[in-house]
């Protein structure tokens, strides 16, 4: 439920309304345009490619604001009226029946809710799948379920849904958040038959992203996948320090709450701009200030954030070798490692033999512990901690 904190006034054509201000840092899900940060050249270059019906890989590392980057972009393009979208994500989806009965759902309600015939469509064109229909709970949408038992009806559904979108007069954008779930699907002719659909139906692009940036890109640029040059890669980055910068100090003024840039930069140094920790951390500064933000009130949140999560933090070093541990323990004390495997570094840390760091430093890295990214200026290999609370409780051991 939305909290209520002041009120703003807009200006539209015919009236002027009360608006009511929510925490205006959502850490969640997407809540619409006024609460988006930046990104404009992204949200230019999504757009750009999807309006010349080309499909893109976005990736990244996690939790950097793909989701919402996504359904921003969405949401401008529905408003246009050659074009239809739908977002879908199908991390819970665990093989290709699954997959089937989840976009044949989506696209279908998407394209027939406007003319109340999803029902009649749903018979027509799925009839022979024997389909159920059940409505979810919260947002009273239809959902699918169609007795799929063979490869070949995988086929033939999405075949047939691929002939209700041709039809269309609109372009069809599809997002498939979870992309990657497909590689843990008994069977992996799925990506050949979508490869198919992107070259064959000009009126229907994807947006194929997910959180685990390496499996996702090598689907799409290793040449012996089938997805190989399928799509336009993007990479998303960090937002653009001065506009997250703004972006803060904007919406505390919005809520009447004055707040100094001196603690802005102390946030975002503090969070390393990664999307998902600056907006948890000011999420739970702004719930918990009044008219104005104390530099010791953003240290309070700091710390009580660090506390809560501890004991999640303390099992890694039950889950982890004692190798392990030390080394995760090394590289968040360091907050960038470029050469975890030089001898001076070891030596440090007292981190045993060359060959054990560099089995321990594979272990993270497929747990997602730690990751890389390539320093632009030198080129080098960094490795940091993936989660940023997890990084700064470590640099306090």
């Amino acid at each position: 439920m939305a909290q209520y904190i002041s009120y703003n006034l807009y200006h539209t054509k015919h009236t002027l309304i009360m608006k009511p201000i929510i925490n205006p840092f959502p850490v969640v899900s997407y809540i619409g345009p006024e609460y988006f940060c930046d990104r404009e050249n992204e949200t230019a270059e999504l757009l750009a490619a999807l309006s010349s019906k080309r499909s893109v890989t976005l990736y990244s590392i996690r939790r950097l604001g793909k989701t919402g980057l996504i359904q921003h972009v969405l949401g401008q393009l529905a408003r246009k009226r050659n074009f239809v979208t739908v977002y879908i994500d199908i991390y819970d989806t665990v093989d290709q029946k699954d997959f089937v009965n989840k976009i044949c759902s989506k696209v279908l309600y998407a394209l027939e809710k406007k003319n109340d015939n999803y029902v009649k469509s749903l018979t027509r064109f799925f009839g022979r799948f024997r389909p159920k229909i059940s409505f979810d709970n919260i947002s009273g949408n239809p959902s699918l379920e169609l007795d799929i038992r063979t490869e070949g009806e995988v086929k033939l559904s999405l075949d047939t849904l691929i002939s209700i979108i041709k039809d269309q007069k609109k372009t069809v954008v599809i997002a498939l958040d979870e992309f990657q779930q497909i590689n843990y699907y008994p069977r992996l002719t799925l990506a050949a038959t979508l490869r198919h659909y992107i070259q064959d139906t000009n009126n229907l692009c994807f947006i194929f992203s997910g959180s685990q940036r390496q499996m996702l890109l090598d689907m799409f640029s290793t040449p012996k996948q089938v997805m190989y040059r399928t799509t336009q890669l993007m990479p998303l980055g960090k937002i653009d320090d001065k506009a997250y910068e703004e972006y803060i100090l904007f919406h505390f003024k919005q809520g009447l709450k004055k707040i100094e840039q001196i603690d802005i930069r102390d946030i975002l140094d503090w969070t390393e701009r990664h999307t998902y920790y600056t907006q948890y951390l000011c999420h739970r500064l702004y719930e918990k200030s009044g008219k104005r933000v104390e530099s010791s009130s953003v240290s309070e949140i700091k710390a009580q954030i660090l506390k809560e999560n501890e004991l999640m933090f303390q099992n890694y070093r039950r889950l982890l070798s004692p190798q392990q541990w030390k080394l995760l323990l090394a590289i968040g004390k360091e907050r960038i490692v470029n050469e975890p495997t030089s001898k001076s570094f070891i030596q440090k840390y007292n981190l045993g033999a060359h060959s054990t760091v560099r089995l321990s430093l594979s272990y993270l890295e497929t747990k997602e512990l730690i990751y890389t990214e390539i320093e632009k200026s030198t080129n080098k290999t960094n490795y940091k901690v993936y989660d940023v609370f997890l990084a700064k409780w470590l640099e306090s051991l």
